[in-house]
């Protein structure tokens, strides 16, 4: 009888232990912080973003909810809450990439993204991949380590805000096509060519893609510590990313002293990828001006 009982309290308590693995909250408030599934009847994203989006209602898990937190606490511990107020709120919402919907404030995060096991090195060898696809045959002998390590998530949020920021306090443009302003002509000058169209100076989206073997990577990427003015590989892409990806890594090294390091079978080949030169210099000291102008306001 004794056992009977013992083996049915066991399975109550499996049957319990399910059922909370299945737990779903549809939004939740996170020191001030409002986090929210995407629901069709209620969210309503810009022209522009809203093709990209899958119409469907989406509730958070207890690990996206657990790893939104973790991003909260670890921008919290670094005195950066203010900048999670720069969004309206966070909606996790089914789509192919995150966004700023900047006319709305609102940051909308795609839900296979939020989680805390995918790092930003993973990220980059992930982006690096998608990039040159020549590259997949030796994925298998190098990788990207972060020190410290952090989530992506931590990342992606971080990337997001510094849209809204270009948006609300450089007048970047929000529908793609670049409009030079004062408020951000001596950022975009870094890096950007007016008298040929607005292409970036360096070509990088051909270096990346001529890429052939290991060692064509190796000497990227030493060209890109070095010489380059951008910060990762999707810097390139446009002004704002180049402006929100600049603000990402001027918070990871001034907050987290983070540093990026590329591994190649077991063996640190380069490290600290986001390396000071005079062009990078010359963004850090313009985000550092601009975020001791929004301290001086809060």
């Amino acid at each position: 009888m004794r056992a009977l009982l013992r083996i049915l309290s066991l399975c109550l308590c499996v049957m319990v232990f399910l059922s909370g693995c299945g737990w779903e909250q549809d939004s939740f408030v996170y020191q001030g912080i409002i986090f929210e599934g995407f629901d069709p009847a209620k969210h309503q994203p810009s022209d522009e973003f809203l093709k990209h989006v899958t119409p469907t209602k989406v509730s958070l898990s207890r690990g996206q909810i657990k790893a939104l937190k973790k991003c909260v606490d670890l921008l919290n511990e670094q005195n950066l809450r203010y900048l999670l107020e720069y969004p309206d709120r966070f909606v996790i919402v089914e789509a192919p990439f995150s966004f700023a919907d900047k006319p709305q404030m609102i940051v909308y995060l795609d839900q296979e993204k939020v989680n805390l096991t995918f790092s930003i090195g993973d990220d980059w060898e992930n982006k690096l991949l998608n990039a040159n696809l020549g590259l997949m045959d030796h994925s298998g002998q190098f990788y990207f380590k972060g020190t410290p390590e952090l989530p992506n998530l931590l990342r992606i949020i971080i990337h997001e805000i510094g849209h809204l920021v270009e948006y609300d306090r450089l007048k970047f443009n929000w529908q793609g096509k670049f409009i030079p302003h004062p408020l951000n002509k001596e950022f975009v000058s870094i890096s950007w060519d007016r008298n040929r169209y607005w292409q970036d100076k360096e070509g990088f989206s051909e270096k990346l893609h001529n890429i052939q073997s290991i060692n064509g990577l190796i000497h990227f990427l030493q060209w890109f510590k070095w010489e380059s003015s951008f910060f990762s590989l999707s810097s390139s892409m446009g002004m704002n990313e180049d402006f929100a990806e600049a603000f990402v890594y001027y918070i990871l090294k001034e907050y987290y002293d983070y540093e990026l390091s590329f591994v190649y079978k077991g063996r640190v080949v380069l490290d600290n990828l986001q390396a000071s030169n005079p062009y990078r210099r010359k963004k850090w000291a313009f985000i550092a001006n601009l975020m001791e102008k929004e301290s001086m306001e809060e």
